[in-house]
């Protein structure tokens, strides 16, 4: 299957990533956790240093499939929920130790166009390690 390296829109990406997962579901359950993962880390690098608590609790869920939805939740951890919020959500608060708001969301906007084909990648991958 020949995946793009780009795309133009988030529909172009939701479809071919729906192409993906329909042509192998487990596979693509287990790239998409792995990608997650890597996206996690990011996450992590750029929250905010006020707490460690709240970057070092960001995580992803193992995925779930819910008919032919599969999905992988990413959050952060009950000890830092609150603070993890006003985090995110607050684009005025001064960050003087390092990291930004929407921490959570920008990575993976930012990696939204490329996630396809990392996907791809990483399936073909992991079909090598096998």
């Amino acid at each position: 299957m020949a995946i793009p390296t780009t795309y133009r829109g988030a529909n172009a990406a939701i479809a071919s990533l729906k192409k993906l997962a329909e042509f192998s579901p487990n596979e693509f359950a287990r790239a998409l956790f792995e990608e997650s993962k890597v996206e996690v880390k990011e996450m992590q690098r750029v929250a905010p240093k006020e707490s460690g608590d709240m970057a070092e609790e960001i995580t992803a869920d193992d995925p779930v499939r819910r008919g032919r939805q599969i999905s992988v939740m990413i959050h952060t951890g009950p000890k830092s929920i609150d603070y993890a919020l006003i985090q995110h959500e607050d684009l005025d608060l001064d960050h003087p130790n390092g990291g930004e708001a929407k921490f959570i969301e920008k990575p993976l906007k930012d990696s939204a166009p490329f996630l396809p084909t990392r996907l791809a990648k990483r399936i073909d991958l992991n079909r090598y390690k096998k």
